[in-house]
């Protein structure tokens, strides 16, 4: 979730920047001690509408997101139901559920991550597992070891402490946000740790249902167990970066966020594609599934390496101002304004001798958001590569730059964008990013731990060469 936060934090590369607390992403409790205190019904209630209101002044486009008669009954249905006094987390599990009403996966409520930080600090442990979520159910895409237990990749997920799965992504959906319930679904698989605890309380202990090989199994999980990932092959380049070479002679790298300070992921580059030039593969394909954003400086310097011409990431901007994005003595603006320019600063590809000149093929899915989108957008606008994979769960046009608030009484945190961006093409249809070569997953693939999209792909390059 951070790396999707970072994103918004970082467009100064285009947009130009501020600073301020509202850009503080996850500040500490001004009083620690709130953490155990239960607070007054009527005090929740006005949070509850100080959220509502702080998303409301704050978006540029509240009414195109949000359904607001929807938004409202949901609201009124909240307050009501708030009767007793309440911690932030069992509040969080009220309010929280705003948030996917307002229709936007940069506007959100930030889960009690104080309270989550303080249980790590007592030795408990968060759900140990990445999942996969398929119309056919959630699944383990990697296999895992703790000591002598196994967890085998392609085991589909049945339910968790007795909770079916499909009711855990129902319940969870409701508290993050996105434009489709594809992209909400997308953020539950990619939070799933922190909102199993927020949303359900379940943490250091859980008991798994699980079907693999057609066998229905049963796992114990306890804060004892110290699982990793048992397979590998890749090797690390830096943070959420790994590199592999693939059979057929095709460079495989996986950026899983561009929530990376920007000159090391700049180093990290130089250093790869360096080995990529001395090894010469036909193809790299450039894998952007599980990336739900971060840093534009970090995107636009992985797409220098594979652009054969200037480019742009964003064609267009429009900006709302209000009382915290406003610049040094409201120079900008008054509150409400409304700014829209187009944006002509291009980007120069790398040297010649650094560029990979060969087939790029960037995979893509719903999980890919923020700056993912805008390199993925940028990657196919440009023609820089193909696209493949699945469509993308938010839209190729975008909200960004947000502003952080905490509720007046609990002091949660919630998000919310202030910009809109225009993909570089100028395209303003509301859509999502639509692969080139579109991928889905098969069950017979997910249950034995294949990566349809990925094969697909490396059939294709194979294909081609042998012709």
């Amino acid at each position: 979730m951070k790396a999707i936060i970072m994103f918004l934090l970082s467009v100064s590369l285009l947009l130009g920047g501020c600073t301020g607390a509202h850009l503080d992403i996850f500040p500490k409790l001004d009083n620690p001690a709130l953490m155990q205190e239960k607070i007054a019904p009527e005090l929740l209630r006005q949070d509850i509408d100080a959220f509502v209101a702080g998303v409301r002044v704050r978006h540029p486009d509240f009414a195109g997101y949000a359904d607001e008669a929807a938004l409202s009954q949901l609201t009124d249905e909240l307050k009501n139901a708030i009767t007793t006094p309440m911690t932030r987390v069992e509040f969080f599990r009220y309010v929280g559920q705003l948030s996917h009403a307002f229709g936007d996966g940069h506007s959100f409520l930030i889960w009690p991550y104080q309270e989550l930080s303080a249980l790590k600090e007592q030795g408990e442990k968060p759900f140990p597992f990445a999942v996969k979520l398929s119309p056919s159910g959630v699944f383990v895409p990697q296999s895992y070891v703790s000591g002598d237990l196994q967890l085998p990749g392609g085991s589909q997920i049945l339910s968790i402490n007795g909770v079916a799965m499909s009711e855990i992504f129902a319940g969870a959906q409701r508290y993050v946000g996105g434009e489709t319930a594809a992209l909400r679904d997308a953020f539950v698989a990619e939070r799933f740790p922190h909102l199993l605890w927020a949303v359900y309380g379940f943490i250091s202990q859980f008991e798994l249902e699980l079907l693999y090989q057609g066998q229905v199994q049963k796992l114990h999980i306890n804060s004892g167990q110290a699982w990793q990932i048992s397979t590998s092959p890749s090797e690390q380049i830096g943070g959420d970066m790994t590199y592999q070479r693939l059979a057929g002679n095709v460079g495989y790298l996986k950026v899983d966020s561009f929530d990376v300070d920007p000159d090391d992921f700049s180093d990290q580059l130089e250093t790869l594609f360096g080995q990529i030039a001395q090894q010469r593969p036909n193809a790299l394909i450039i894998d952007i599934r599980n990336n739900t954003g971060g840093n534009t400086d970090t995107a636009t310097e992985l797409a220098r390496y594979i652009a054969n011409k200037p480019f742009r990431l964003v064609s267009s901007m429009t900006e709302k101002l209000n009382d915290d994005n406003r610049g040094l003595f409201g120079y900008k603006g008054q509150p409400g304004a409304m700014h829209s320019a187009e944006l002509h600063y291009y980007v120069e590809p790398m040297e010649k001798d650094k560029l990979f000149d060969g087939d790029v093929v960037v995979l893509i899915g719903p999980a890919t958001y923020s700056a993912a989108i805008v390199f993925a957008t940028t990657v196919q606008d440009n023609r820089f590569g193909l696209l493949a994979g699945q469509p993308t769960g938010g839209f190729a046009n975008q909200s960004a730059q947000g502003n952080l608030f905490n509720l007046p009484h609990s002091q949660l945190r919630a998000y919310v964008a202030t910009r809109l961006l225009v993909r570089p093409s100028g395209n303003p249809e509301v859509t999502a990013v639509v692969p080139d070569l579109l991928v889905d997953d098969t069950l017979e693939d997910l249950q034995g731990g294949v990566d349809t999209a990925l094969q697909r792909v490396l059939q294709r390059f194979n294909e081609r060469e042998s012709t």
